[in-house]
């Protein structure tokens, strides 16, 4: 099969590492790969994922040529404009497989409007046309800034806005595939994300460790509210046994959210805070190495799947995760689970536990890597993209068909609640459903 995969491959990318991973794993299949950026701009000083596969960005590629070259066009979708401006002319000429990271699109909507120059007319009738009528007073409070981020996710995230644009859908987590199959015209399914494996070595088996290292808890990720950095901080001061211990924070932050971490950690009595900002791979993987603790909370939860929990299990650390989403998908023992609503009690009381007991950090956080190295790796992810391949080539007459038919109902002026629509759907996928043994 030939694919060509859509997504940013920039170095800093997280789905570009994952990408560049599963398409390897394709190309070693026989499947001829070609991938193609998706950033808004190219770049030609920016450092890419390393790959031997043919590379093109999308400004310089005729996007016309797609469906007729092409057997399958993925294109990866996630919430930052910049990264994945592309997949929008892609959409438009081809018909794809959209993978969706995030669920929460509300800010690539945003870049996709401000990049168009649109105003609040056009944001106001996308919603709509998303979401319905009874909507409207949302689309005007959203824009308006009288909703947060976690009312945003809950009444119009956006991802059935693109899943309508796509003629199959790959869902990260069963919590969000109901929004795509309500949009996306075509076959949708649930593959668990990817993740390449550091090799981390095993966590210190003792605390206090001999060499009077202080037991450390690590957040990797882009250091935003949402990451709950503030919630740990109090939970971590608040304790006798884990006030000596050392918090690092390992990704991009913000001037504003440094200092305003660093203010908090001073007023909650707690000492440990580190602060390294973005790194480089390999700064990543010391840092992951001398981690005995990974914390990923998250509220709300915005992404279809996390990449930084993967690779806290990966490494063999105990991983806190909140009770949400993704993260309350993963196998109870596990990972650690506090409430979705992040109570810091209840951190508290988790992080105690596991600074408490050497054993139960080290026999979890192997139980951890192997679940992951075993369900969560690229083998597998391809598996699942070769099966999407399969029933979006036998849903492609299914989707000729139904629009004609669909042209028809429309002449005859037949609405969607009519019953004969339903029976004549219901017909057509009788009359296409894949065969059975």
């Amino acid at each position: 099969m030939k694919i060509a995969w859509v997504t940013p491959f920039a170095l800093r990318s997280s789905i570009g590492r994952v990408s560049a991973e599963v398409t390897r794993v394709l190309a070693s299949r026989g499947h001829q790969v070609e991938i193609l950026r998706c950033e808004a701009e190219n770049d030609p000083q920016e450092p890419l994922h390393p790959t031997r596969l043919p590379i093109h960005h999308w400004r310089d590629y005729p996007l016309d040529r797609l469906d007729t070259e092409f057997d399958l066009v993925v294109v990866n979708i996630g919430d930052n404009y910049p990264f994945h401006a592309g997949v929008f002319p892609v959409l438009d000429a081809a018909r794809c497989l959209g993978v969706f990271h995030d669920f929460y699109l509300y800010n690539l909507f945003s870049g996709w409007l401000h990049h168009n120059h649109l105003d609040h007319r056009r944001h106001d009738a996308e919603i709509i046309a998303t979401y319905g009528a009874d909507i409207a007073d949302d689309a005007v409070a959203t824009r308006s800034g009288q909703r947060d981020i976690a009312q945003i996710a809950e009444r119009l995230p956006m991802a059935e806005w693109l899943a309508a644009r796509c003629a199959g859908a790959l869902a990260h987590a069963r919590f969000y595939a109901p929004r795509l199959e309500a949009a996306c015209p075509g076959p949708v399914a649930v593959q668990p994300l990817c993740c390449p494996d550091r090799a981390n070595p095993p966590a210190p088996a003792v605390f206090p460790k001999p060499t009077g290292d202080r037991l450390t808890l690590t957040t990797v990720g882009v250091m935003n509210a949402n990451k709950r950095v503030a919630d740990i901080l109090k939970a971590l001061g608040g304790s006798a046994l884990l006030r000596d211990c050392v918090y690092r924070l390992v990704g991009p932050i913000s001037a504003e959210e440094q200092m305003r971490l660093e203010t908090l950690s001073q007023d909650v009595g707690f000492s440990g805070l580190e602060i390294d900002g973005a790194v480089d791979d390999d700064q990543l993987d010391r840092r992951l190495a001398e981690a005995d603790i990974i914390c990923c909370l998250r509220k709300p939860v915005l992404e279809g799947a996390s990449g930084s929990a993967i690779e806290g299990m990966l490494s063999g650390r105990p991983t806190v995760v909140a009770r949400a989403g993704f993260y309350g998908e993963l196998p109870d023992d596990l990972v650690f689970k506090v409430d979705g609503e992040i109570d810091i009690v209840e951190i508290r009381a988790v992080l105690e536990r596991l600074a408490g007991d050497a054993e139960l950090r080290l026999s979890t956080g192997r139980a951890a890597r192997a679940w992951a190295l075993e369900t969560l790796n690229a083998e597998r992810y391809v598996d699942g993209l070769e099966m999407m391949a399969r029933a979006m080539v036998l849903s492609r007459p299914l989707e000729k068909i139904a629009g004609r038919v669909g042209e028809e109902l429309k002449a005859l002026e037949l609405g969607e609640d009519d019953p004969a629509v339903g029976r004549i759907g219901a017909t057509l996928q009788r009359l296409f459903a894949p065969l059975t043994a």
